[in-house]
């Protein structure tokens, strides 16, 4: 009987595979968006899964995050109501080291390291597979199972060592490999590849985090830490402790608003996934009706149901699946990688299969009322008057249109931010240029050591023009301060070689100084404007040192131009030797996947396979955080595009099966006189009802929600967009019930009462 069920299922989905795969797309979309979104989520309340939480604090000093010296006076103290502590420092740090093997090979390679104690370890649920993690020798290491792997194969690296050039000069020192853990801490952005003891960067800053011991309240422990001053007698000293549900209270709303964001495009999908299969599962009546006389009972009808959204499902899972593939391959080059280690594709297979039975479950409990109602109907009603009422249909096109409205509205008001901030970064270079400009990152010491090598061989190369060299990529800055005789003002500064504005073709006034000069820079003009009413001339004063200024110019590369959130902005014509960004203008003959691979390989005489390369053309935003916002808002534009698709499916699926159960009614009207505009009236009038009630509701609501969100921008006062939503919809709405319409009186009404 399974087979046979499956058999029909397919069949009748067969039949309307259109509408079929429409709805198994849809379905698919909205279980990949929401098991992304539950990963986002996750990782923000990850820290309701360490040990103890419900015991567990986070010590912090009052004017910032404590030291090590802070942190050898607390445990010094003995206090009774508290475990020890759990140290980790307050960020990640990107080092190059090298690997010794058992043959005293030694590679290169870029990891990813922080400080710890022995107490970190298990209290982030990280497990020790081989050695030990006590950490009790300063020239101990532990190092991660995917690092482990990475570096030295199936070779047990317990007793092996890794070395590290503390700075270009090469200064060595060896680590020997105490322990191995596999695991990941849920606030770490990507895997630590290396832990440290803390006393190799003594003066970092570290989180402490410790557990109350059972049977102290946690009022009467922070009542005990009020009395403790990490420098005695100095009572502006004096600790904060936060229980980890306080000191991440706003995971809370990240989670609230994570999984509605995530579930309505869920329950878009399922929405309009049900609503055929239900709609389509009515329209069969004669069917059923059959199936009844000859003895089907309520268990066969569900099953029968039940089969078809079992086989959609099933489709859908794997449609997901594969969406997931290509959006995660996708996404790894294009953004991040801070963002892209949130999600494993093992993680994200494993929640869509949850997802999967979750939404499975949900259908069979749902799949019940339509049963039960057709099994309350008699045969002769169904053969001869069928169902004409559709409130949840109706109500479900509305969610849909509601959901769809949030999507295009958050999209437009994105899209205009993002002309505001990025649509507003100055380029003197055309778009032929940048794309045969190549950026290239010295991210590495052994790069570094071998810079000029690589530069005097790729300026042999007859593909490149020129170069020249920044310390930061393009729309990065630090700051420095000016100060008049009334206030203090940020300037922004870009540091890099003397020929940088003829590279990038900057008009500027002034004159290009020599390489090496010393205290010269160069001033925007919204800074000069402003130098020249506190009547400075020759020379300025940036963080107490003096300038003598060299030249002006309009706006940096990639400048945000109408930027009034800074003073201005600056240029130090003193690049370091090593490190920063270079930059190489390409012919514009040469092809440019010929010329990489040629760079490439000449990198590559000077540093090894294992560390990594970054290149890639000034057009390009691969891995950059300008390519990460464009990312997420293409992802939102085809969200609206899908959530828009789904509304325009339903309605026109629900016209579909409306005319298809009411051609009697439709050919009687016809032969009675009906026009065009009164059946097309008859089918749509509860569909533009029902959007002009929405977007009546939505639109006051999502403005409202725009404004706090993006505050300081124009985009969310203006109405255009609004306008243009409305009457695009309209629109919509308006050619899916004249195409049907158009269709169903090209029937012959004749054809239709013969039928009947």
């Amino acid at each position: 009987m399974i087979l046979h069920y499956l058999k029909i299922a397919f069949r009748n989905l067969w039949k309307y595979k259109t509408h079929s795969l429409i709805s198994v797309l849809c379905l698919a979309v909205g279980i990949t968006f929401f098991t992304v979104m539950n990963l986002f989520v996750l990782r923000f309340t990850g820290y309701r899964d360490l040990p103890d939480v419900e015991r567990r604090v986070e010590i912090m000093g009052s004017r910032s995050f404590l030291n090590l010296d802070n942190i050898d006076y607390l445990q010094s103290l003995h206090i009774e109501e508290m475990d020890s502590l759990i140290v980790g420092s307050f960020s990640q740090t990107d080092i190059e080291l090298s690997c010794i093997d058992q043959n005293q090979r030694e590679l290169p390679y870029m990891a990813k390291f922080q400080l710890a104690n022995e107490r970190y370890f298990p209290a982030h649920n990280l497990k020790i597979v081989a050695g030990s993690a006590r950490m009790l020798n300063e020239n101990e290491v532990v190092i991660h199972e995917k690092f482990a792997r990475r570096a030295f194969g199936e070779e047990n690296p317990i007793g092996l060592f890794i070395g590290i050039n503390k700075g270009l000069e090469k200064e060595y020192q060896t680590y020997r490999i105490a322990g191995v853990v596999s695991g990941k801490v849920y606030s770490e952005e990507i895997h630590t590849d290396i832990y440290f003891p803390l006393t190799y960067l003594p003066n970092s800053a570290f989180t402490v985090q410790t557990t109350v011991k059972e049977g102290v309240s946690m009022q009467a422990f922070k009542k005990r830490m009020n009395q403790v001053y990490l420098e005695p007698g100095n009572e502006d000293s004096h600790i904060w402790t936060y229980s980890l549900d306080e000191r991440y209270s706003e995971a809370i709303w990240i989670e609230l608003g994570g999984f509605l964001i995530g579930s309505l495009i869920l329950i878009t999908g399922i929405v309009n996934f049900l609503k055929f299969i239900i709609q389509m599962f009515y329209n069969r009546q004669r069917e059923l009706a059959i199936r009844k006389c000859v003895g089907s009972g309520v268990t066969g009808l569900f099953f029968l149901l039940f089969a078809e959204c079992f086989c959609m499902m099933s489709m859908a899972l794997l449609l997901s699946m594969c969406i997931s593939e290509l959006t995660y391959t996708f996404a790894s080059q294009y953004m991040v990688k801070e963002i892209t280690s949130w999600f494993e594709l093992t993680d994200v297979y494993w929640i869509q299969f949850k997802v999967y039975g979750m939404v499975l479950a949900v259908c069979l409990l749902i799949c019940l009322y339509p049963v039960w109602r057709i099994r309350r109907t008699s045969i002769i009603n169904m053969v001869m008057v069928g169902t004409r009422r559709h409130v949840f249909r109706n109500a479900m096109i509305g969610v849909q249109m509601t959901i769809s409205l949030l999507f295009i509205g958050a999209s437009c008001i994105i899209s205009l931010v993002m002309k505001e901030t990025i649509g507003s970064q100055v380029s003197y270079l055309s778009e032929k240029e940048e794309e045969h400009t190549l950026m290239m990152k010295v991210n590495s010491i052994r790069m570094g050591l071998n810079q000029e090598a690589i530069l005097s061989d790729i300026k042999a190369l007859p593909e490149v023009e020129s170069f020249t060299k920044t310390m930061f990529q393009p729309g990065s800055y630090i700051s420095k301060k000016y100060m008049n005789d009334q206030f203090s003002y940020y300037v922004k500064v870009v540091t890099g070689m003397p020929d940088y504005f003829r590279f990038f073709r900057i008009p500027m006034q002034g004159k290009e100084v020599e390489a090496g000069a010393t205290n010269m820079i160069y001033v925007s003009k919204a800074f000069n404007e402003q130098l020249q009413k506190d009547s400075v001339q020759g020379t300025v004063l940036l963080d107490d040192v003096e300038y003598q200024i060299a030249g002006v110019f309009e706006h940096l590369y990639k400048e945000q131009a109408g930027d009034t959130r800074n003073l201005g902005t600056a240029f130090l014509p003193d690049m370091p030797s090593r490190g920063g960004y270079i930059y190489f203008r390409i012919s514009p003959h040469a092809d440019m996947k010929a010329t990489t691979d040629k760079l490439t390989a000449i990198i590559r005489k000077y540093v090894p396979e294992t560390l990594p390369l970054e290149i890639q053309p000034l057009s390009g935003n691969g891995n950059s955080y300008e390519g990460t916002i464009q990312m997420m808002y293409y992802g939102i534009l085809i969200v609206a595009f899908i959530s828009l698709l789904v509304v325009a499916l339903s309605i026109y699926s629900a016209i579909s099966m409306d005319t298809m159960s009411r051609q009697k009614e439709v050919a009687i009207r016809k032969i009675n006189g009906a026009t065009p505009q009164v059946i097309a009236w008859l089918f749509g009038r509860v569909y533009i009802l029902t959007y002009l009630i929405v977007f009546a509701i939505v639109l006051p609501l999502g403005k409202q929600v725009a404004i706090i969100a993006f505050q300081g921008f124009d985009a969310p006062y203006r109405w255009d967009w609004a306008i243009s939503i409305f009457f695009g919809m309209a629109l919509l709405i308006f050619l899916i019930t004249v195409f049907k319409i158009w269709q169903i009186m090209h029937v012959n009404p004749a054809t239709i009462i013969k039928k009947e």
